[in-house]
């Protein structure tokens, strides 16, 4: 898929991730499925020590190259989502961008984060059930949960609802 960049997809940033990043200090971040690196390779410019996986060869190669070119600390892992080692209070940040249905990783990605961690997904809406995300990701405090209808960041061709999940593990 990242050996011919398409063009209905964008390789900027996420808008609604950079939203939530910017208001967030700099930690540990983790980028599930990070394909090429655009979001992993914007965390790291604006501080953040990324760790990004994908199960694509070409994406992951990618990625570390323009981190290399930009001089930017990227560890960058061939991996699929439900077999990588997601540990225990990690990360400060987890991004899940269209990724489709994840919910067999809920609980693996609130433990994944540290106390304060937030956990940021962009997604197709009417890939979830409504109000299924919170249930996905239990004991995660729902900052933002909508589903807009509007253009989706990984293609904008085509218009449609467009589901943001923004949480916030607690302090304890």
């Amino acid at each position: 898929m990242f050996e011919v960049q398409p063009a209905r997809i964008r390789w900027e940033p996420n808008a609604f991730l950079m939203q939530v990043a910017n208001e967030l200090k700099p930690g540990d971040a983790l980028d599930i499925g990070m394909g090429s690196g655009r979001n992993a390779l914007y965390l790291a410019r604006a501080g953040w020590n990324v760790t990004g996986f994908d199960t694509s060869t070409v994406g992951v190669v990618k990625a570390r190259a323009a981190a290399t070119e930009a001089k930017l600390a990227l560890n960058a892992i061939e991996a699929d989502m439900f077999a990588f080692d997601y540990g225990t209070a990690r990360y400060d940040l987890i991004v899940v961008m269209y990724m489709g249905r994840i919910e067999p990783l809920g609980a693996r990605i609130v433990t994944a984060l540290r106390p304060g961690g937030h956990l940021v997904i962009e997604h197709y809406g009417g890939g979830y059930e409504p109000d299924s995300l919170p249930r996905v990701f239990p004991g995660l405090e729902i900052l933002r949960y909508s589903e807009d209808e509007g253009f989706p960041d990984y293609n904008q061709r085509t218009k449609g609802p467009v589901l943001r999940f923004h949480a916030r593990k607690a302090l304890n």
